[in-house]
C-alpha cells in the first residue's frame, strides 16, 4: 500500500475493524439469501505526511452510482447549508452572475440555498438517482464523477468558477489527485474552493470511530490536507470549526499567494501540534477506545434483552453499519431499525441484516440505539414526548450512555 497523498510506503495500521460490507449497500429482501461482498476496513497513519486513511478502495461506481444517503432529510444540515451560503457570500464578496459549482451535490440541498441570490450554480454528482432528483427541482446537475476532465468541460461550457464547494466529499475521493488538479484548474487565479470535512481531530476527541467506513478513504487535519494542496499550488487561507456531523472544519482554499492567510490558520497549526495529531501514538490510543466502547455498550443492550424489552435502532446511517458490524450487533439485540428515508425503508442493513422499517408507522420500542448520534439534539427535540413518556435513547458515542426523562435536559441543547 502507498499513501493516497504523498505516495509513501511508510504507513502504520492502528485500527482493524475486520471484513465488512459497504455500509450504504442496503439489501433488498430478494437478495437476503446471497452473501453481500465484504472488504477489509483498516485505518492507517502515514508517517511521512500524517494523512490518516484506509487501505482498501471499493470502486466508486459500487458505492455512489445509486446512493441511499439524501442530504435534505435532516433539518440541522439544511440550516447549516443556509448559514454557510449567507456567510460565504459576505466573506468572499460573491455577487450576481458569479458561478458556484458544488461537487458531490447530492439531491441539491446546498444548491437550493443559492436560489434567489442571482448567483449561478452547477451541481456535479456521480449518483445518478440523486442527480435526477436535483434536476427535477430545476437545479442543473451533471450525473458524473468530478475529475480533471469534467473540470475542463465545465470551464469550456460555463467558464471558471468563482466558488467551488465540496461538503462531505473530500474524504470520498478515489481519484484524489485528478479531482484536486481539476479544482485548481476550475477556480483559476481568482476563485475559491470551500471544503467542509469531518475533522479528524474531533473524531479522535469524541471517539467517533464509526465515521470510518469504505466511503471515507481519507481523514483530514489542516496539516495533511495542506500537504495535498501544495502539490497543486493551492493553500488554505482560512479555517473555521462547525459542530455539524460531530465536528467539521471548513477550509477556504485559493491559489497560493493570491489571498491573505487568516490568523485562524496559524492558530490551528499550533493547536494540532499541541494535540499531537501528527503522531502515531495519538491514533493507537484512539483505536484502543473503540474496544472500550464495545465493552460498555453490549452489556447495556443485553440487559434490555434479558428483561424482555425491545430495542430498535433509530436511523440507519452508514456510520451505524460500521458500529453494528464492528461489534457484532444483530437482530439478537436490535429487532429492527426505523428510518424516514424512503430509499432505505424495506431494505436490510448489510452484514448484520437488521430490517429497516418506516419510522412513522412502526410503534416505538422501549429504547432506541441512536446511530446518527451527530444529530442527537435534533432527534431529542423531535422525540421529546417519547422520552417524557418513559422512552430511552442509548447513545454509543463518545461513550455509551442512556438518556431518559431524568437527564434529557442535559443533552437536548437550545
Amino acid at each position: 500500500m502507498k499513501c493516497r497523498v504523498c505516495d509513501s510506503a511508510n504507513l502504520q495500521m492502528f485500527l482493524d475493524l475486520g471484513s465488512q460490507p459497504h455500509g450504504d449497500s442496503f439489501i433488498l429482501p430478494k437478495n437476503l439469501k446471497k452473501r453481500e461482498p465484504h472488504y477489509p476496513l483498516r485505518a492507517f497513519f502515514c508517517r511521512d505526511c500524517t494523512t490518516v486513511q484506509i487501505d482498501y478502495t471499493v470502486p466508486k461506481e459500487v458505492m455512489f452510482e445509486n446512493y441511499a444517503y439524501v442530504s435534505g432529510t435532516t433539518r440541522t444540515l439544511r440550516a447549516h447549508f443556509e448559514e454557510s451560503t449567507e456567510r460565504l457570500i459576505k466573506k468572499l464578496k460573491l455577487k450576481k452572475g458569479n458561478l458556484v459549482v458544488d461537487i458531490g451535490s447530492n439531491d441539491g440541498t446546498w444548491l437550493l440555498c443559492w436560489q434567489g441570490t442571482g448567483i449561478k450554480t452547477l451541481g456535479v454528482d456521480g449518483a445518478k438517482n440523486l442527480a435526477k432528483i436535483a434536476n427535477a427541482k430545476g437545479l442543473e446537475t451533471w450525473p458524473v464523477f468530478f475529475d480533471k476532465k469534467v473540470a475542463e468541460k465545465i470551464i469550456k461550457k460555463k467558464g471558471h468558477a468563482d466558488l467551488v464547494t465540496a461538503a462531505g466529499v473530500f474524504f470520498h475521493l478515489e481519484e484524489l489527485h485528478s479531482v484536486t488538479e481539476g479544482i485548481a484548474k476550475l477556480i483559476g487565479d481568482k476563485g475559491v474552493l470551500c471544503v467542509q470535512a469531518i475533522y479528524l481531530g474531533e473524531m479522535v476527541k469524541i471517539n467517533a470511530f464509526d465515521q470510518i467506513y469504505h466511503e471515507h478513504l481519507t481523514y483530514w487535519t489542516l496539516h495533511s490536507i495542506s500537504r495535498l494542496l501544495e502539490l497543486y499550488d493551492l493553500e488554505v487561507f482560512s479555517v473555521e470549526f462547525f459542530p455539524i456531523h460531530g465536528g467539521t472544519i471548513e477550509y477556504l482554499i485559493a491559489k497560493k499567494g493570491i489571498r491573505p492567510v487568516d490568523s485562524s490558520v496559524a492558530a490551528m497549526r499550533v493547536a494540532e501540534k499541541k494535540r499531537k495529531l501528527g503522531e502515531l501514538g495519538t491514533y493507537k490510543k484512539f483505536g484502543d477506545q473503540v474496544w472500550k466502547i464495545k465493552k460498555e455498550l453490549l452489556p447495556i443492550l443485553k440487559k434490555y434483552k434479558a428483561v424482555g424489552k425491545k430495542v430498535f435502532a433509530l436511523g440507519a446511517p452508514i456510520k451505524g453499519s460500521t458500529l453494528l458490524n464492528s461489534f457484532g450487533i444483530g437482530t439478537d439485540l436490535i429487532e429492527c431499525a426505523v428510518e424516514v428515508n424512503p430509499l432505505k425503508i424495506g431494505t436490510y442493513i448489510p452484514g448484520v441484516r437488521i430490517p429497516i422499517k418506516d419510522e412513522k408507522t412502526t410503534p416505538a420500542p422501549d429504547a432506541y440505539l441512536v446511530l446518527p448520534w451527530n444529530f442527537l439534539p435534533e432527534l431529542l427535540r423531535k422525540m421529546k414526548d417519547y422520552i417524557q413518556n418513559g422512552g430511552v435513547f442509548i447513545v454509543p458515542v463518545p461513550k455509551p450512555m442512556v438518556i431518559d426523562k431524568n437527564n434529557y435536559a442535559l443533552f437536548v441543547g437550545k
